[in-house]
């Protein structure tokens, strides 16, 4: 585990210090949230079950260090938080979210590179959003959250092979969209009217 997050953990279990809470807070919120979103499609219930997360984590802070793996057990008690609130509430908001922004560099002094960048990141972003929703969860999870194929096979209760198979497929998708998107005649004289 890093050393950062390790000293966080000490501050809080043994000092109750309050901003080292703040900033684990602020290091895995947007990471739980994500995952929460994936399970209840609210935002707002996504946000609450972070909370209530956190709150419980905070109440419980002296025990923290009894915790070998801190992002598995973040993981496992937002995961865990969410399926309470959709047993609790059968009716959960089913429309899917956009939450699957890829951040592509470019370079900011050269106008005609940032305009195909940005239509190449559109290009990519439609390409995972049709994606098939596991396989989008997946990807996600190993893109943003740098998780480890052992990792996010526990936390969606999947094996290894088939966290493999939704990393292969959705390369494979996405590779077969841009490319079929790049071959459309539409697609090649909208990106070189950039230029012309």
């Amino acid at each position: 585990m890093d050393t950062h997050i390790n000293l966080l953990l000490r501050k809080i279990s043994e000092d109750d210090d309050e901003a080292a809470f703040r900033n684990f807070f602020d290091t895995y919120y947007q990471k739980l949230f994500h995952l929460a979103l994936y399970f209840i499609r609210s935002k707002e219930l996504a946000e609450e079950i972070v909370s209530d997360v956190f709150f419980i984590i905070w109440k419980r802070r002296k025990a923290l260090g009894d915790v070998d793996d801190i992002e598995k057990y973040l993981y496992t008690s937002t995961k865990n938080q969410a399926l309470h609130y959709i047993r609790r509430s059968p009716v959960i908001d089913k429309i899917p979210l956009g939450l699957y922004t890829i951040h592509l560099l470019h370079d900011e002094n050269n106008p005609e590179e940032k305009l195909l960048s940005q239509e190449y990141r559109a290009l990519i972003q439609k390409a995972i959003d049709s994606l098939p929703d596991k396989c989008k969860e997946v990807f996600r999870l190993v893109l943003s959250d740098k998780l480890k194929h052992k990792q996010i096979a526990q936390l969606l209760n999947i094996s290894e092979k088939t966290v493999e198979a939704h990393i292969t497929t959705a390369y494979k998708r996405i590779a077969l969209y841009v490319n079929k998107e790049y071959s459309n005649p539409k697609t090649i004289d909208k990106m070189l009217s950039i230029f012309f």
